[in-house]
C-alpha cells in the first residue's frame, strides 16, 4: 500500500514537472513561495525526489529506437534540474534569511548531486550514442553532439570505480566551492573615523549616508557602496590603507585551505579524465583551445599594455611626489585617489562633480531607454513576487506586445548579500516550453526611498561613473540571456556560447556610458541640468589615462589563475605564487601580509579562465569598430548585431557568430587602436 502510495506521489510530481516545463506564461512557479527554512526544505525534498523519479524513468525507458523522442525527455529533465538549481543558487546568495540561504545552499548540493549522477549515467549515455540525429537541423545535430561530448568530458564511458571516484570529487568541489562563496559573502570588515578632517576630499552626500557606531565614531565598510568611493575620494592615506587591506582579507583565513582543497580536487578530477591539470581540461572547450594558447595571449596583452603602463605609472608617481616627496613607488591603495587626482589637474575633468549627474533611479530609467531603442523593445513592470522589499521585477518584450523574458534587479546591499555585480539565470528560455527569467545582483548606492517635505528623495543614491558602467555591463548578459533565450534545446539557449565568450557582449554595451548622446538622455543633477557636454568631452579625453595599469593588473589575476590551476597543488604556495606573478606582471607591488586569493571569487567560478575579460574585451572592441563606424544608436547596425550575435545564443560557435556579424574573423586592431588612444 505504501509502495502504491509512494508511486501516486511520483506520478503527481511528474505531471507537475512537465506542467511547469510546458508552461510559456510563467508566474515565477511560486519560485519566492518559500517563507521559512523549513518549508524551503520540504520544497527541496519533494522537488529532488521528483528529479530522481525522472532520471530514474529515463535510464528505465531505453529502446532501440534512434528517434530523437529520448533527447526531448532528456532536455525537460536537465530544464527542470537547471530550474531548481537555479533558484537555489539565487537564494543562497541573495535572501535576507540566513537559515534560507544556509537551506538553499544546502539545496543546491543536493540537485549539484543529481546533475553529477545525470553526467556519469552509462544507460542514458548509451541511448545518446543509439540516436541518428544526421537527419535532423543543423542545431539539434549540433546539440546532440555537444551532450555526447559533456558525457565524455564528465568520465562516463570509465568504469565504476572511477565515475563514484570522479562523482565523489564532483560534490565535494561543489561543497568546498559553496563554502568559498559564502565566506566572501559574509566576511564584511570595516574601520572606524573618530575625527571629521579623516572624511576629507568625500562627496557631502557619502559623508552623511554614513553609518555610525555606538561610540559616534563613522564607518567605513568593505562593501562596494562604502569602500570604492573612499579609495577614489579620501585625502587620508593611512585609512585607505587601511580599509584596503581589510577588502584584500575578505575570507581569510578561511578560504585560504578551502581554495587549496578546491584547486587540488579539480587536478584530481582532470587527471581522472585523462588531462595534465584543470586548466587543460576547461580550455579544451573554449575558444582559446589550451593553457598554452591562454599563457601566450596573456603575455601578449601585457606586452602590448606595457609602455601604456609604464606612462601611466610615471604620471600616478609623479602626482604622489606633489604629495609626498619621499615617495619612490605607488601603492595600489593608492592608484585610485591619485588616478583621479592627475585627471583633475591634467585633463579637467573631476569625477565627484560628475557623479552630481549620475542618480540610481535616473540610471536605471536610462538604461531601460538605452535597450529598448537599440534592440528594439520595451519593459514595463512585472506583477510578481520577489525577496525582498527592495528587490524590482520586469518584462522584456518586443515593441510589438511579443513576450521575451522577466528579470529581477536586486541592486544594492544588505548583509549576507553577494557582494559583487553579477548576472544570475533563473530559467533558461526553451522555445514553446518556457520563457527566459534572469536577475541582475549587484551592491549600488540608492536603497534609501526616504522622501523630505518637499517629496523630494534625501538620498539620491548618487552612483560613480564606472558603476553606470558596471550596471550596463550586467545589463548585457540580461540582454544576452533573454534576446539568446529562444531556442528549441536548454543547452543551446541564452548565455549558452564558450564560456571566454560570454563577457563580450556585455564590454560591447559599457561603451554607451562614455556617449554624450546617450548620457543627456538620463543624466540629470538634483536640480535637473543635463550633464554638460563639455564635461563629457573631458570625461572621454580623461578615459585613456590608468587604462594600461588596468590592463596590465587584469593580466597579473588571469595569469595568477591560469597558475593556480596549471601548477602541481603539492607543491603550490597560494602566497608565493600570487607574489611571483604580481611582480611580473602589475605595476603595483603585493602588501605586505594580505591575501587576496582568499576574496577572488572568480578562482572558483571561472577557475583557469580569468583571461576570458580580456579576450572578450578584445572581441568587443572589434564588435564596437562596426557601430562606431555606423553609429552608435544606427537601428540598421543594431538590429544586425541582436539577430546575429544575442539572439542565436550558443546555437552556434562564437567565432562564428562574431564573423557573421562583422562579416570577417575578428582581430586585434581595434583593441590596440583603443589601447593606444590619447
Amino acid at each position: 500500500m505504501l509502495r502504491q502510495h509512494l508511486v501516486l506521489i511520483l506520478i503527481s510530481l511528474f505531471i507537475t514537472s512537465y506542467q511547469l516545463v510546458n508552461d510559456k506564461t510563467t508566474s515565477a512557479d511560486n519560485l519566492f513561495a518559500s517563507s521559512n527554512a523549513q518549508e524551503l526544505s520540504d520544497r527541496c525534498n519533494a522537488n529532488t525526489v521528483m528529479l530522481q523519479a525522472q532520471l530514474g524513468a529515463l535510464e528505465n525507458s531505453l529502446t532501440d529506437t534512434s528517434d530523437l523522442s529520448f533527447l526531448t525527455a532528456l532536455d525537460d529533465f536537465y530544464i527542470q534540474l537547471e530550474n531548481s538549481y537555479s533558484v537555489a543558487q539565487l537564494y543562497s546568495n541573495t535572501h535576507p534569511s540566513a537559515d534560507i540561504r544556509k537551506q538553499a545552499s544546502e539545496c543546491q548540493q543536493a540537485i549539484k548531486s543529481l546533475l553529477t549522477d545525470a553526467s556519469l549515467s552509462q544507460p542514458i549515455y548509451q541511448q545518446l550514442k543509439q540516436i541518428n540525429s544526421s537527419h535532423s537541423d543543423a542545431i539539434t545535430q549540433r546539440y546532440h553532439q555537444k551532450l555526447l561530448n559533456d558525457f565524455i568530458r564528465s568520465g562516463v564511458d570509465k568504469d565504476q570505480q572511477s565515475r563514484d571516484t570522479l562523482r565523489q570529487l564532483q560534490i565535494e568541489i561543489s561543497d568546498l566551492g559553496q563554502q568559498f562563496s559564502k565566506n566572501i559573502r559574509e566576511d564584511v570588515r570595516h574601520i572606524t573615523i573618530d575625527d571629521i578632517e579623516q572624511l576629507n576630499g568625500l562627496p557631502q552626500d557619502y559623508i552623511e549616508g554614513l553609518t555610525k557606531n555606538a561610540d559616534g565614531q563613522w564607518l567605513i565598510t568593505t562593501d562596494y557602496p562604502s569602500i570604492f568611493p573612499f579609495l577614489r575620494y579620501a585625502k587620508n592615506d593611512s585609512k585607505r590603507l587601511a580599509i584596503y587591506k581589510h577588502f584584500l582579507d575578505r575570507g581569510y583565513p578561511k578560504n585560504e585551505i578551502l581554495l587549496k582543497n578546491i584547486i587540488t580536487k579539480r587536478d584530481q578530477l582532470a587527471n581522472h579524465l585523462g588531462y595534465k591539470n584543470y586548466a587543460a581540461y576547461v580550455t579544451e572547450v573554449a575558444m582559446i583551445g589550451s593553457p598554452d594558447n591562454a599563457a601566450a595571449f596573456i603575455d601578449r596583452i601585457a606586452t602590448l599594455a606595457k609602455p601604456r603602463s609604464q606612462r601611466d605609472y610615471t604620471q600616478l608617481l609623479e602626482q604622489l611626489q606633489s604629495i609626498d616627496a619621499s615617495a619612490s613607488n605607488v601603492g595600489s591603495w593608492q592608484k585610485s585617489f591619485l588616478q583621479e587626482q592627475v585627471k583633475k589637474q591634467q585633463y579637467q575633468y573631476d569625477a565627484k562633480a560628475v557623479r552630481e549627474y549620475f542618480a540610481y533611479d535616473d540610471v536605471k530609467q536610462g538604461i531601460f531607454k538605452l535597450v529598448g531603442q537599440l534592440f528594439d523593445v520595451e519593459i514595463i513592470a512585472w506583477q510578481t513576487e520577489v525577496w525582498h522589499t527592495t528587490v524590482s521585477a520586469h518584462e522584456l518584450r518586443t515593441t510589438s506586445g511579443k513576450t521575451l523574458g522577466y528579470f529581477y534587479l536586486d541592486m544594492h546591499p544588505r548583509e549576507g548579500k553577494y557582494k559583487h555585480a553579477a548576472h544570475f539565470g533563473i530559467k533558461t528560455g526553451v522555445l514553446n516550453k518556457q520563457l527566459p527569467v534572469s536577475a541582475l545582483i549587484c551592491n549600488f548606492p540608492g536603497e534609501d526611498k526616504q522622501l523630505n517635505d518637499s517629496g523630494q528623495r534625501i538620498n539620491r543614491g548618487l552612483m560613480e561613473h564606472n558603476q553606470v558602467e558596471t550596471f550596463l555591463h550586467e545589463f548585457g548578459h540580461l540582454m544576452h540571456s533573454l534576446i539568446g533565450g529562444h531556442q528549441a534545446w536548454s543547452g543551446l539557449s541564452g548565455i549558452a556560447t564558450e564560456r571566454d565568450f560570454v563577457e563580450a557582449p556585455s564590454q560591447l554595451l559599457e561603451e554607451w556610458v562614455w556617449d554624450y548622446e546617450t548620457l543627456k538622455t538620463f543624466a540629470v543633477n538634483a536640480e535637473g541640468e543635463t550633464i554638460p557636454k563639455a564635461m563629457v568631452d573631458k570625461m572621454q579625453r580623461a578615459r585613456g589615462f590608468g587604462k594600461g595599469t588596468h590592463i596590465r593588473n587584469q593580466m597579473f589575476y588571469a595569469a595568477l589563475s591560469l597558475n593556480y590551476y596549471s601548477s602541481e597543488p603539492d607543491t603550490l604556495d597560494l602566497n608565493e605564487t600570487l607574489i611571483r606573478l604580481q611582480q611580473a606582471y602589475s605595476p603595483f607591488d603585493y602588501i605586505h601580509d594580505t591575501h587576496f586569493y582568499a576574496n577572488f571569487g572568480h578562482l572558483y567560478g571561472y577557475s583557469a579562465r580569468y583571461y576570458t575579460y580580456m579576450w572578450s574585451l578584445v572581441i568587443a572592441a572589434d564588435l564596437f569598430s562596426e557601430f562606431e563606424r555606423e553609429g552608435l544608436l544606427d537601428p540598421t547596425i543594431a538590429a544586425r548585431y541582436r539577430d546575429k550575435v544575442l539572439a542565436p545564443g550558443g546555437s552556434r560557435d562564437a567565432a562564428d557568430l562574431v564573423a557573421d556579424f562583422l562579416g570577417r574573423p575578428f582581430n586585434y586592431d581595434a583593441f590596440i587602436e583603443q589601447l593606444n588612444a590619447e
